[in-house]
Parts: structure tokens; sequence; C-alpha cells
């Protein structure tokens, strides 16, 4: 269970984005291919054209066919998967099709965003409302002379059943747990317990739920 985001356990550094600072990186041509490495694995065309073909489509009712574009563009969706608006994802670290899960039966409401620096688990019938974001990179803290540090990524795992409700956010390495309700608007910075409904800036639990199948 994670408490402590964006700490990678064993802190070993996850592969990340080539990112060519000032004064780093040499110059010329070494410099030229860092960008255009870069360059390659930031632009994703299976991607696009998904996104452009669901596009075409009406919102919401055409979820279960936007769900097989998203299938044919190298993603795992599961089958009765409901997509109900074109997907924002992002990254450029490697294996960019292959960091997202959606399980069967899962909802995705439209104008989510989700970073795919890391893998991004999404179980069996849960449901993500309009507006959530769902981010697995970072940076680890540094000195004050610049704050922001080394690039660091870990995983988010929405288990069966969840709901995230409109406008929260899930940061890099939590779990929300089987069975439980994020609030709108919430902030989730550690795992959420199965069967609890959280709230809040950051997000505590406020009360335990019933688990049952329909």
């Amino acid at each position: 269970m994670s408490t402590s985001p964006w700490a990678r356990p064993d802190e070993s550094a996850p592969p990340m984005p080539e990112v060519v600072r000032p004064g780093e990186g040499g110059k010329g041509l070494s410099r030229v291919r860092r960008y255009t490495n870069l360059i390659n694995r930031s632009v994703h065309f299976k991607y696009h054209v998904a996104c452009f073909l669901s596009s075409l489509l009406p919102d919401v009712a055409s979820g279960i066919i936007r769900s097989r574009i998203y299938r044919w563009a190298g993603f795992e969706i599961g089958a009765g998967a409901f997509i109900m608006g074109n997907l924002r994802l992002t990254s450029a670290a490697p294996d960019f099709y292959g960091k997202l899960s959606v399980g069967e039966g899962a909802t995705l409401a439209d104008a989510i965003t989700i970073n795919l620096d890391d893998k991004v688990t999404i179980g069996k019938n849960a449901a993500i409302a309009p507006h959530v974001v769902i981010y697995t990179g970072s940076h680890q803290i540094g000195p004050g002379s610049k704050r922001i540090g080394d690039f660091t990524s870990l995983p988010v795992t929405i288990e069966e059943g969840a709901w995230v409700r409109v406008g929260a956010i899930i940061v890099p390495g939590v779990t929300v747990g089987r069975g439980s309700i994020v609030a709108a608007g919430a902030v989730v910075l550690k795992d959420v317990p199965p069967n609890t409904y959280v709230e809040g800036n950051p997000a505590q639990v406020v009360r335990q739920l019933p688990w049952g199948y329909r």
C-alpha cells in the first residue's frame, strides 16, 4: 500500500523521456539525436488516428465502438468497456500502448486525462467520470536552486467496481481499492482502502461502504 507518493521503494529511476537541458547532452549531432528520439516517442500515430475516428462519433452512445477503436490502436481494452469520449493520453516514455489496461465493463467518460509514463490499470466495472486526471509521472524533489529534480514514475490502479467522480485527481503510485468511491474534486495522495468513500484535499475516508454483487 502506498503511503508516500512519488517515492519509488527501490530508489531506482524508471526509463524516462530523454530531455536535453541547457549545457547538457553534448552538441551537434548528439543533441539532434536526443531530440529526434524524444519526438519519435511523443508521436503516437495509431493513437491519433483512433482519436480522429472517435471524434467522428457521437459522444456517450458510441462508447462500445470507441472502445473497439482504441483496442485497434493497441491498448488493452476489455470486452464491454464503454468509452464515452476521446481519451487524452500523454507520455513520451517507452511502451506507450502497453501502459493502459481497461477491464471488462469499465466506463470511461469524456474529457479524461491519463498520463502513461507508467502503467495505469482500470479494473472490471470501474467508472471514471469526466475531467478526472490520472498521473503516473512526476519528479523527485531537487535542491533549492532547482526544486524539480529527476524524473520518476509509479503505476496507478483503479480496482474492480471503484467509481472516481468528476474532477478528481489521482497522483502517481496510488491504488483505489475495489468498490470504493472517490468524491468529486478529491485529490488522492495515498491508497484508498476497498469499499470506502473518500473526499477532500487530501482525500480522507469518510465512511465504509457495503460490498455486494448485482
